[in-house]
């Protein structure tokens, strides 16, 4: 993998300004977010990041995603029911409430 090197230099506000090239590198651009990452060697890293709504924060736990990643394993391998209407949906709803359910 090609590297290269740019250097920065920090004013006495321990700003830096990043050149043109490292901007668009990263995909970022005049008030964008980035996260400046200590490594496992001691280095650092400039990541783009953004910022979570307060109200879309549950979405981002670890148990939620796990739940998705079922769902959507489930969804690939057939294992679901499309309705194509609400009232289908309802119907197919109230009849898992209905049926017993076997516990795992």
């Amino acid at each position: 993998m090609a590297t290269s090197t740019t250097f920065l230099t920090l004013d006495k506000k321990g700003r830096a300004t990043l050149p043109e090239e490292v901007r668009q590198a990263l995909g970022v651009e005049a008030g964008d977010f980035l996260l400046l990452e200590r490594t496992d060697r001691g280095t650092y890293e400039l990541v783009p990041a953004t910022l979570v709504p307060n109200d879309q924060l549950w979405f981002h736990q670890p148990e939620i995603q796990a739940r998705v990643r079922r769902a959507e394993e489930e969804i690939a391998s057939g294992r679901s029911t499309r309705t194509e209407t609400p009232a289908e949906a309802q119907i197919f709803l109230d009849s898992l409430k209905r049926t017993p359910r076997r516990r795992h």
